[in-house]
């Protein structure tokens, strides 16, 4: 019983079995509440009877007077009595109880009572004009013998029922557990990567289907990691292995006295300082997506870090004679801010290569669905439809770009800052990058 199917199947059979065994007990409860009723009513039929003998006759004239009773259309006899006012039997349909005393007081005119150690129903009527009782009584087991017949029809159906009901619970067991045991067989052969033989299952609008569902999505987005994952390995052995070449080749220029010992120097070390640069983001990357780092939070103004980095990317803005300015009124927040700071530099950075004339940065404290949104506007060509889901993976660098890994990694610092990195079509008419706060931790990286 350690499976799903022989629990629910065990959990089925105890709640058959309470269920008819509380049947059953309020079936003989109510079965012998009719009966008893019915016999009670018809012993005072008989009581009545047997007075209307009696009005005008001797009291012996009972003894060849046969009280009977029908149920279940059966027809039973009934025993009587004739006590005087002091409970002493004067007659009776066994003479052998003539004589004898009733040693114990009747509750009421009927109902249920013990005699010679039985019980018994019994009607009890007073006599008109006589000083005599004449009580009436059935045993009560020959009134429940007529059970046996009604509770062996009664349990025959109740158990051909039972049968149907285990039938029917064992069909629907299996058809719940069924798509769960292909699930089981689907996962057990999953394997990232590799393509899929046999898919999972379909999944339904039902829990389970629901279920089934999920683990579709979830072996779809193991499988594009597996992908990113591969794609990404090769894309760092190709960006590492182009400023490796030309350190290599270089050097054996300079040996060779091909190029000047001055200007072979100058290009190593460029393409040295390329390939650190390379890989400093490459292992800030991997520590943004691998470790959960806690980075303290501090109450900043977003107009006054907006300056900043602005400030700090105008000699490039000017150089190209590129109008960068801010908008927005300041706005006290508490979050990360070296992190966030880092994230404007680089999409200010971005904007300043791809832009035309003019870069904006916009605070917008009210935002639909967020806390506050920074908005890096700019006049440029924005990014095609292939382009806006692309611009964020490693290593995508586009037209200007230098390592491909800058806004990889703005958005996961975003992520971490329980943020959002996203593109959009500027109101300037080229590209906009917006960092939306959303409601998040009350601790660790900032509210």
């Amino acid at each position: 019983m350690h499976t799903i199917r022989g629990k629910m199947l065990l959990s089925f059979f105890l709640a058959l079995v309470v269920t008819v065994g509380i049947t059953v007990a309020l079936f003989v409860r109510l079965i012998d509440d009719i009966l008893v009723n019915q016999v009670k009513a018809q012993l005072h039929g008989q009581a009545e009877k047997a007075e209307k003998i009696l009005r005008n006759g001797d009291i012996s004239g009972l003894n060849n007077t046969e009280f009977k009773y029908v149920v279940k259309g059966l027809m039973l006899d009934a025993d009587y009595l004739i006590l005087d006012p002091n409970n002493k039997i004067i007659d009776a349909n066994d003479d052998r109880e003539v004589g004898n005393t009733l040693n114990y007081a009747l509750s009421g005119r009927k109902g249920i009572a013990v005699l010679h150690g039985r019980k018994i129903l019994f009607t009890k009527e007073r006599l008109a004009g006589r000083p005599y009782s004449i009580f009436i009584y059935a045993p009560l087991s020959s009134l429940r013998a007529l059970y046996g017949s009604l509770m062996r029809t009664t349990l025959l159906a109740i158990g051909f029922s039972l049968l149907v009901i285990l039938v029917i619970g064992l069909l629907t067991v299996s058809r719940v557990v069924r798509p769960l045991n292909q699930l089981k067989e689907a996962v057990g052969r999953y394997e990232p990567y590799r393509s899929q033989d046999e898919a999972f299952p379909v999944g339904d609008t039902t829990e389970i289907g629901e279920l089934i569902t999920t683990f579709q999505s979830m072996s779809d987005r193991i499988q594009q990691h597996q992908r990113n994952q591969v794609e990404f390995l090769q894309n760092v052995s190709h960006e590492l292995r182009t400023p490796l070449m030309s350190i290599h080749g270089f050097v054996f220029a300079i040996q060779d006295q091909v190029v000047t010992q001055e200007t072979g120097l100058e290009v190593i070390l460029t393409q040295s300082v390329r390939l650190m640069d390379m890989v400093d983001k490459l292992l800030q990357l991997s520590r943004l997506e691998a470790v959960d780092e806690h980075w303290p939070a501090s109450a900043i103004d977003l107009r006054t870090m907006a300056d900043e980095a602005a400030l700090l990317l105008m000699p490039a803005a000017s150089e190209r004679a590129i109008k960068l300015h801010v908008e927005g009124v300041g706005l006290q927040v508490v979050v990360a801010g070296e992190q966030l700071f880092q994230v404007l530099v680089n999409l200010l950075q971005n904007a300043v290569r791809h832009t035309s004339s003019e870069i904006c940065v916009r605070i917008d404290a009210e935002y639909p669905g967020a806390v506050w949104a920074i908005h890096i506007d700019d006049d440029g060509n924005g990014l095609s439809e292939t382009e806006r889901d692309a611009v964020f993976q490693r290593f995508y660098t586009g037209s200007n770009g230098v390592t491909g890994l800058g806004l990889a990694i703005c958005r996961q610092i975003a992520t971490n800052l329980d943020g959002e990195l996203v593109y959009s079509t500027s109101p300037l008419g080229g590209a906009r990058f917006s960092f939306i706060k959303h409601l998040g931790r009350l601790t660790g990286t900032g509210a």
